[in-house]
């Protein structure tokens, strides 16, 4: 069965605004729409100050405090909804925008992924909080239900275990007065006010009085005929936002929101099956909107197109490999974070990723369990993050059975994939540019002191169509335990160093 959780952004037009522009201490804020009061904070209302009052009121109650007035923006309310659906599609992958303000989620089929409501629930109010931003809840069989309830207590409308009637029964009819305006009208003028009233009347009678569409859309309120469903295609891209409502000291404060945004974001890539090889971190730094000093007159303050606007440095993050490895992101987000001068007044974050690419699943390997086979790309970005990007190329393999023809190279700053695994377990990462001849006395290996051998050997033959080489290479250990790679030469029986563990 069906279960929407609906989330309704009671003042998504001033949260907006706000998150984008910032609002100074002791200043009350008005959203305005054809110069009437669309919705104010709590400053403004507790001045008097109330919804479709004219401008000109409302700067008459605020004459003795700092206010402003913005103008409402569509395209910010827009742009806030789509992180919020981005961010949503990690709950379930079924869910549409409802009306101009409000979220719907299918939640039925993942409960029991999330743990039960309660446990979800409490998910979301952790991550509204974060947003800083006020939501209303719904929870019913049917979309209708579930944006009604949201007008209720919590208590009601988080108890799907009740009938649903009785949940929308103390309900009243204005709620849908912009949808059916002649028709409530009409029902208030009976003494119909109530959906209590209104589910009591028989379905023949209510449709001749009110209409078909009206009737339709109460069998579908009550679940008795199917609404209909709408396909959430996620964006190619991705962005979020976390505001921390404090000014940033230290590198570290930015910690808990990089973490929590890289879980969004990753969490994001394995429901689309994308990857990403680089990501962008913007720092938040709004413009907030300075006092009047002239009271009498409002402060108007719109941002060109809607758009977030911002001021400060960025951060780009670059990996080898495509990556979907949120701790890995932040660990190479923290070693090019140590690098770069942090700038002043940052109140927010922002993790923006613009190229993304389908996900290609490498094979898992056979017979060496739990080795990383990304380990080499790793290392590669941590050293670029940590020296740059120019400073460090790819590391690949050649196809060669001699160490010195195969050793690894840094040719190229593009990502090479890897055809294979070399059996490299016993071999060193660091080779001298030519072997060193050993001393051998008796049977006594010496480099720096006698040598013990510890493995071995491994025989490698090559060039057997130019120059014929076979040596047997054995692991042998100095008296200061320094593991050392040593090889004898089959044709000339002599001893050489190859190579140093690190």
């Amino acid at each position: 069965m069906s279960l929407w959780l609906c989330l309704r952004f009671e003042l998504l037009p001033l949260e907006a605004l706000l998150t984008q522009q910032g609002q100074p201490d002791d200043t009350a804020v008005i959203i305005a729409a054809q110069r009437r009061v669309l919705i104010c904070d709590e400053r403004a209302s507790l001045c008097g100050v109330l919804p479709e009052q004219s401008i000109s009121t409302a700067q008459a109650l605020l004459v003795d405090t700092q206010h402003c007035v913005l103008e409402r923006s569509r395209e910010t309310e827009e742009a806030l909804l789509e992180q919020l659906s981005i961010w949503a599609y990690g709950l379930s992958p079924h869910l549409q925008r409802w009306r101009d303000d409000a979220l719907m989620i299918e939640i039925g089929g993942c409960l029991r992924l999330h743990r039960g409501l309660d446990a979800l629930l409490a998910h979301i109010d952790i991550e509204m909080r974060f947003r800083g931003l006020t939501i209303a809840i719904g929870i019913a069989e049917t979309c209708h239900a579930a944006w009604l309830l949201s007008h209720t207590e919590r208590c009601i409308a988080c108890q799907p275990e009740q009938p649903l009637t009785e949940r929308l029964a103390p309900l009243p009819l204005h709620l849908i007065a912009v949808d059916f305006p002649q028709v409530i009208r009409r029902l208030e003028k009976t003494g119909i006010r109530e959906f209590r009233q209104l589910l009591g009347i028989s379905p023949a009678a209510l449709g001749k009085r009110c209409g078909e569409p009206f009737l339709k859309w109460i069998n579908q309120l009550t679940g008795s005929q199917p609404e209909p469903s709408v396909t959430y295609q996620p964006p190619e891209r991705f962005e979020d936002t976390l505001w921390f409502g404090f000014d940033v000291q230290n590198r570290q404060e930015l910690y808990p929101a990089m973490q929590r945004l890289l879980t969004h974001f990753c969490q994001f890539l394995t429901n689309t099956q994308l990857t990403s090889n680089i990501i962008e971190w913007r720092y938040r730094q709004p413009n907030h909107l300075q006092s009047q000093p002239d009271q009498t007159k409002p402060l108007s303050v719109t941002t060109a197109n809607g758009r977030q606007s911002f001021s400060g440095a960025t951060l780009k993050v670059s990996s080898d490999t495509a990556q979907n490895n949120a701790q890995l992101w932040f660990e190479l987000s923290c070693l090019q974070l140590d690098n770069q001068h942090l700038p002043e007044g940052i109140e927010g974050l922002s993790l923006i990723v613009e190229h993304l690419q389908r996900r290609t699943v490498a094979p898992d390997d056979l017979f060496h369990v739990g080795a990383n086979p990304a380990s080499r790309h790793e290392l590669v970005d941590r050293l670029r993050s940590r020296l740059g990007l120019q400073a460090v190329g790819h590391l690949d393999y050649r196809y060669e059975h001699l160490p010195e023809a195969s050793v690894i190279e840094t040719h190229t700053l593009s990502a090479q994939k890897s055809s294979g695994h070399h059996s490299l377990q016993q071999r060193p990462f660091w080779l001298l540019p030519a072997p060193q001849p050993i001393h051998q006395t008796a049977g006594q290996l010496y480099w720096n002191g006698p040598l013990s051998v510890i493995h071995g050997p491994e025989r490698i033959e090559d060039r057997w169509w130019k120059t014929p080489v076979s040596r047997d290479y054995y692991v042998a250990c100095t008296p200061q335990k320094q593991p050392i790679w040593i090889y004898q030469d089959r044709y000339n029986r002599r001893w050489y160093l190859h190579g140093l563990f690190a």
